[in-house]
């Protein structure tokens, strides 16, 4: 049934074009035996707004989040890394001698904010047991663990992420030569006997950084250099790495300080904050678990107006404001889109009728005397799972950036509300 429906739509869509009030097309006995009519309208009301998620897992992340970011309207934002080290052996030469350690990142080429500013990274030691505090194994971006006031190293640094492919943070002190000292005495034999000396780093970034780095957790290492003489040869110079162990022992920890902002209501995951009390902007931010919810409070009783009918085509269109992104549009071209239930939970990722993941895509519109940029998303699906259920679906949609636990992006989007770049829901309906 519902492919003769379609069939008919694309028919009409060679007649005529969708007007911005609510318009209705009624087909005829040549098509249909009985009243068959077609609605096409974008007035339908939404409800805007932004919502805290609970946690966004961080553990694995194949990217190590370092930096920070002054923020009036998002919040201030600090991200660094904690990770375990593991080795491929654990002995080292009895006539070896020891030189010096270091940790060298590797950029991954990702940035947010300004990478003409000096950056300071500061390393300091996990001194706690690496493991989450809940049952599920996982770290998320609230995760943390207690490390050392005292530093073991640091760098001050102009950062070139794309340019150079590397940075190397110089350890000093007595943590390289104690760890030397342990290997070459067979005191540390495996990793059970490393671990239980070397819980682990983390890396912290100054607070008044104003840019998030991006480095390959796969390529990071502890690298301890030292030398040997083999025969009656020069000392040649030799190095020993420490890998980030891939398993659930590292995790990027991402905080944000809203208290200022008109985002400070956000305290849990079932607050939300309406566009209403946000100047009609909704906020996303991946990292600090910021999402756009958008609800269809009344498509629910869309088709009780007159008789039965079926959405045969559906698109939310909405507008960023540019200055929120333009400084650093990586990752603005699409959006994740869940749906979610009545307390922000998901409930799964949008698909379309063929059962693909629906995105909303980033779209320029351009007229003889302007050009605005939006995003589009279908969501026909959506629209007639809420109004072909036998149960009263509390159902909203949920909007993040497809790179939500690894990175720091941020965009503003206008609500409905907005003259100029009004938010809308066109929708396009088969009744019969």
């Amino acid at each position: 049934m519902r492919t003769h429906f379609i069939l008919i739509f694309i028919c009409f869509t060679a007649l005529f074009s969708c007007a911005d009030d609510s318009s209705t097309y009624t087909v005829g006995e040549d098509f249909l035996d009985i009243d068959t009519r077609v609605v096409i309208t974008d007035t339908l009301s939404l409800t805007t707004s932004t919502i805290l998620l609970d946690s966004v897992s961080t553990t694995n992340s194949t990217r190590m989040l370092i930096g920070a970011l002054q923020d009036e309207e998002f919040g201030n934002l600090t991200s660094k890394p904690f990770f375990n080290l593991i080795a491929s052996s654990y002995d080292i030469n009895t006539s070896a001698t020891y030189d010096s350690i270091g940790i060298i990142l590797y950029y991954d080429r990702y940035y947010y904010g300004d990478t003409t500013k000096v950056q300071t990274y500061k390393v300091h030691e996990i001194i706690e047991n690496f493991e989450p505090n809940d049952d599920d194994d996982t770290f998320y971006n609230t995760s943390t663990l207690k490390y050392s006031d005292a530093v073991l190293g640091g760098l001050t640094f102009t950062p070139y992420p794309n340019k150079k492919d590397s940075i190397y943070i110089p350890i000093h002190g007595e943590y390289g030569s104690e760890l030397f000292s342990k290997l070459q005495n067979n005191d540390i034999n495996n990793y059970d006997d490393f671990y239980q000396t070397y819980k682990g780093l983390t890396i912290v970034p100054n607070a008044d950084n104003n840019l998030v780095l991006g480095f390959g957790r796969t390529k990071t290492v502890l690298r301890m250099y030292y030398t040997l003489k083999i025969g009656d040869t020069d000392d040649s110079d030799y190095y020993k790495d420490f890998t980030i162990e891939s398993s659930n022992k590292n995790f990027n920890s991402i905080t944000s300080e809203r208290n200022t902002t008109l985002l400070n209501p956000l305290k849990t995951y079932t607050d939300i904050l309406e566009t209403d009390n946000t100047n009609n902007f909704a906020y996303i931010q991946s990292g600090s678990a910021l999402n756009m919810r958008v609800s269809v409070p009344y498509i629910k009783n869309f088709n009780e107006l007159e008789q039965s009918g079926t959405a045969i085509g559906a698109t939310l269109k909405f507008y960023p404001e540019i200055k929120s992104y333009e400084s650093n549009s990586i990752g603005a071209d699409s959006l994740a889109v869940y749906i979610i239930d009545k307390k922000n939970r998901i409930v799964n990722q949008l698909i379309d009728f063929n059962g693909n993941t629906v995105y909303a895509k980033y779209n320029t519109e351009s007229s003889e005397f302007n050009s605005k940029n939006y995003y589009s998303a279908d969501v026909t699906y959506f629209i007639e799972l809420i109004q072909t259920s036998s149960y009263n679906l509390n159902y909203s949609l949920l909007f993040q950036f497809p790179n939500n636990n690894n990175s720091a992006n941020k965009i503003k989007i206008y609500d409905s509300a907005k003259a100029d770049n009004r938010m809308k829901l066109s929708l396009t309906y088969l009744l019969y």
